[in-house]
């Protein structure tokens, strides 16, 4: 029996703490370059609001411009970054669509995950820019000769 979209919605956003730890736990796994990730600090809020999104039956497009939360970005190699955010995005997409298998979600709601998806890595593409959500803010990794971490919210 397939679980309706709006039932396996509620499901993921009770569980997005849970599921954040499981996406961290997959990043561990393919010994990515970097701890915390660069999309740590915003991945437990983007499956939240997925979540609720799905349940309410509100466009996936209305999920990246609602998340909010700390992305970290490398200025000196931001072709690395892109690639390692493409990477954690992948990751999340792969746990959405192993959380709607095993809730027997159906084809609407992993499909409906997956084009939030596809929004936030196509937003996130712009951040190094200025661009992406109000509620965003970018820590610029800086190298080992400088002191710390320089954080830019957008005003």
């Amino acid at each position: 029996m397939t679980l309706e979209a709006r039932r396996a919605g509620d499901a993921i956003a009770r569980s997005a703490g849970n599921l954040a730890r499981i996406w961290r736990a997959a990043r561990v796994q393919a010994r990515t370059l970097r701890f915390p990730g660069l999309l740590d600090g915003i991945v437990e809020d983007f499956l939240s609001r997925a979540g609720e999104g799905l349940a309410a039956a509100r466009d996936p497009a209305l999920v990246w411009p609602g998340t909010k939360g700390l992305v970290r970005l490398d200025p000196a190699d931001l072709a690395a970054s892109r690639a390692e955010i493409d990477a954690e995005w992948d990751l999340a997409a792969e746990v959405l669509d192993s959380t709607c298998e095993a809730l027997d979600a159906g084809e609407a709601a992993a499909e409906w995950l997956a084009r939030a998806i596809v929004i936030a890595r196509a937003g996130s593409r712009t951040l190094d820019e200025g661009g992406g959500p109000e509620g965003i803010a970018v820590a610029w990794l800086l190298s080992a000769t400088r002191p710390a971490a320089r954080i830019s919210a957008r005003p």
